[in-house]
């Protein structure tokens, strides 16, 4: 039986029947008008969690067209896409590992994807070609009352920030929480299970290098985790031991961190450290593109910093106000006129050398020669402007960085932009906050 607390989080989260009526009408009325379309040369069928009855309020729609196998790769993405903007309100080109078209009908946001029609077992034509098996599998193997529980469990991930497996978030698939309930048989269950988890969890015995390891039960060769992050692994971890410990509808539904700019002009103040933003324009790209260039552009600029000798107190890349964000918490924001450079060991054949090229300066050190030199990059904004044209910061970032690169210190990232800082300075977990 549900506890009280999934009782009360299922009233708040599960579809009432209006809702789920209103779905059922415009998935119904979107399949009729894809099929009057179709002439014979596809077949329509929703996936996703509508059909498994597994949504939360304001679900996408997600309709395949699926062709036969052996229908050219040209026609396939010409038809889909001519007949998704035929059918759907404002409709927009997004490509994943083929183009597909975004946009919405009778008030929900819905995607129209061609793929190819295959047999579990047969090779694919790409990726998106398993997810009406993957919709076909948890349909055929989820008890009545288990939707329900991965209702609960995708309420759960989504309240402490781990729900979605797209390149922006790094987290549990809807179709891993089936998988997951199906394995374990409840909620509670799977939260039992998952929070005496370690990195490199392997339920199935895959041989996957990932922080989890669940195998495909339509395509044994993929391991249906493979897009979470090891942070989002640890947080599901902890938060589950959390939630057994102290169950309660904070992990669910967390009350948003209120700071206002009074606040957060303390916080920043009261610190003492270096606030930084490094920002760009946005390009007009799709997530799962822009994201991953995002993240390495972060990983590249903080190296970078760290190498210059800048001590990093915290990192973080959003995208907001329509820009790219790459923050930076620094614990002082000069560095001394002079540096440390170490020279070879002493009896290394290379010390003459050392000697030689620094004079006098030389000293020695635990062992080691040691001159002090003057430091050329004293500033973070002198570090980065300098940097900035060796790095590779990704493909579609590279000439935006270096052409239109902007950088905006503490209380001028406050002022211009507040959300930004606000969402920085956040410190904690979602459900203590």
């Amino acid at each position: 039986m549900p506890s009280e607390i999934e009782e009360r989080v299922l009233q708040r989260v599960k579809p009432d029947k209006g809702t789920m009526n209103k779905v059922n009408r415009a998935v119904k009325a979107l399949e009729n008008e894809l099929r009057s379309r179709s002439h014979g040369k596809f077949r329509v069928l929703s996936v996703g969690s509508i059909p498994k009855g597994t949504y939360l309020e304001d679900p996408d729609i997600d309709m395949f067209i699926l062709f036969p196998r052996d229908t050219p790769f040209h026609e396939l993405t010409e038809v889909g896409l001519r007949v998704g903007r035929e059918v759907l309100d404002d409709p927009v080109e997004k490509y994943a590992e083929h183009p597909y078209i975004h946009g919405r009908y009778m008030g929900f946001q819905a995607d129209i994807v061609p793929c190819f029609e295959v047999s579990e077992g047969e090779p694919l034509g790409s990726s998106v070609d398993r997810t009406p098996l993957h919709t076909s599998y948890v349909i055929s193997n989820l008890e009545e009352g288990q939707r329900d529980q991965v209702i609960l469990l995708k309420a759960f991930m989504k309240g402490i920030g781990v729900y979605g497996a797209e390149n922006r978030t790094m987290g549990f698939s809807g179709y891993l929480c089936e998988l997951l309930v199906l394995r374990y048989g409840s909620f509670r269950s799977v939260v039992e299970a998952t929070s005496g988890w370690t990195l490199g969890e392997d339920v199935d015995q895959g041989d996957f290098d990932d922080p989890l390891v669940l195998i495909d039960p339509v395509d044994p060769g993929r391991n249906v985790a493979s897009a979470l992050s090891a942070h989002n692994f640890h947080l599901f971890v902890h938060a589950s031991s959390c939630f057994l410990r102290d169950p309660g509808m904070k992990f669910f539904f967390p009350e948003d961190s209120s700071m206002d700019e009074h606040h957060m002009i303390d916080a920043i103040s009261s610190r003492g450290t270096l606030f930084v933003d490094v920002v760009i324009p946005a390009p007009d790209i799709v997530d799962d593109n822009l994201y991953p260039q995002v993240y390495k552009a972060e990983r590249a600029l903080r190296d970078s910093l760290e190498r210059d000798g800048f001590v990093l107190m915290h990192t973080k890349s959003l995208v907001a106000y329509g820009m790219v964000h790459v923050l930076f918490e620094i614990a002082y924001g000069l560095l001394p006129g002079i540096e440390k450079h170490r020279g070879p060991p002493v009896g290394n054949p290379h010390t003459r050398q050392f000697q030689e090229k620094h004079g006098d300066g030389v000293y020695l050190e635990d062992g080691r020669l040691m001159v002090d030199r003057p430091r050329t990059v004293r500033t973070s904004e002198m570090a980065l402007f300098a940097s900035v044209p060796s790095l590779d910061l990704g493909t579609d970032l590279n000439h935006i960085f270096r052409r239109d690169m902007r950088i905006l210190k503490g209380d001028d990232i406050l002022e211009k932009y507040p959300e930004v800082m606000k969402e920085f300075l956040k410190r904690g977990f979602p459900w203590n906050r």
